[in-house]
């Protein structure tokens, strides 16, 4: 919305979910294909639509059409997941050209490394609404949830799919959670997913239940409102009711519910690994993990330890209890990745940067997509 109010002609390609094409705040989203991750349209419809395109997405799967997007004035936003980068997204940008925009500081450096030039790649964070969608309204919303005024309450959000390997580490995070709940009477936790692993992701009821978790204090969306989507105000009342949220993974891009979380007030577990590594902000714990060689890719992740997981809900559980987590110190840090702040200092730039390159659109090729897209 930023760049259409700055006066730029927007368009969004879908690689899945739009069965056909629609429109979304007076944006045209240009419908999916048939194969997995659109390949056999997007290309196309970049292509038709002209001027710059955007990319953000794993690069690696787009190896099978890199060619068809050589002739594009392209940038690619990557994440960066694994350490050192994978072959597959080092052979895309050498392959299309595409000025790279790395999403973590991590990102960047392992781009500089494989020798991806200064001057064809930047660097922009992920962004939230600090001001309105993410902020700390306090812990009201508990009495909803079905937490207890007094327990403390971890929450984790992270999309259960994959089984091989699961990427968010379930199993590791689940383990040191239900450890921790076990010496805590007053533990509570609320796992914001799908439980059932029905995209393909694991069966978290059965492996809490193989693992002798305390299974009444285990709090879930209600499914159909899962599925329709939770509000954002929603969310933001579940983050602000927690005392901590528990995200450590194998390896992630950025991590977006980590700064949502802390925007809210509430520090975050995660992984010392990847992108995760700098977002962490005060009261905030980092994990290790064993290096995890990753076949498909090329390359490691990591799988979290679980000790040290459960000692940092023990150091985040005592600190809450002795109240000295600082709520309004943990949000000023994800302040800097407030949306606007971020458009501002850096979107703006790569857009005028990128627009140098590319040759405007001939009025009756305009005219002709207006048509084709109704606007």
């Amino acid at each position: 919305m930023r760049l259409k109010n700055d006066g730029h002609e927007v368009a969004v390609v879908s690689n899945h979910g739009a069965a056909v094409s629609l429109n979304w705040n007076d944006i045209p989203v240009l419908a999916d294909g048939l194969k997995q991750y659109s390949l056999d349209i997007f290309p196309s419809h970049l292509k038709a639509w002209g001027g710059i395109s955007i990319g953000l997405f794993d690069a690696w799967p787009m190896m099978a059409v890199a060619n068809q997007l050589k002739d594009l004035n392209l940038a690619w936003w990557v994440p960066v997941d694994h350490d050192p980068i994978p072959p597959g997204v080092v052979d895309f940008f050498n392959t299309t050209g595409a000025f790279a925009i790395a999403m973590t500081r991590f990102g960047q450096e392992q781009l500089l490394k494989v020798g991806i030039p200064k001057e064809r790649m930047t660097y922009i964070p992920h962004a939230i609404d600090t001001k309105e969608m993410f902020t700390d309204v306090g812990q009201g919303a508990r009495k909803q949830m079905g937490i207890p005024d007094k327990a403390h309450l971890t929450v984790m959000n992270a999309a259960n799919r994959g089984r091989l390997p699961i990427r968010k580490a379930f199993a590791e995070n689940l383990l040191a959670l239900s450890e921790h709940m076990k010496k805590h009477s007053d533990a509570w936790a609320y796992i914001h997913t799908e439980p059932q692993g029905i995209s393909d992701g694991m069966n978290l009821g059965r492996y809490l239940q193989f693992i002798g978790a305390p299974m009444d204090r285990f709090g879930w969306p209600e499914p159909m409102a899962f599925r329709n989507g939770i509000p954002t105000e929603h969310l933001k009342h579940i983050y602000s009711a927690a005392d901590v949220v528990l995200g450590t993974s194998m390896g992630e891009g950025f991590g977006v519910p980590t700064i949502e979380a802390q925007a809210c007030g509430t520090p975050v577990i995660v992984s010392q690994f990847a992108g995760s590594a700098e977002l962490a902000g005060p009261h905030s714990t980092l994990i290790h993990g064993q290096k995890m060689w990753d076949e498909f890719q090329g390359s490691f992740w990591i799988v979290p330890n679980v000790k040290e997981i459960e000692a940092a809900l023990e150091k985040n559980y005592q600190e809450t209890k002795a109240g000295t987590v600082n709520r309004a110190k943990v949000r000023e840090f994800a302040q800097a990745y407030d949306a606007d702040l971020i458009y501002d200092k850096h979107w703006r730039p790569l857009i005028k940067l990128l627009a140098a390159r590319t040759q405007p659109v001939a009025p009756a090729n305009r005219a002709e997509r207006r048509a084709r897209t109704g606007k």
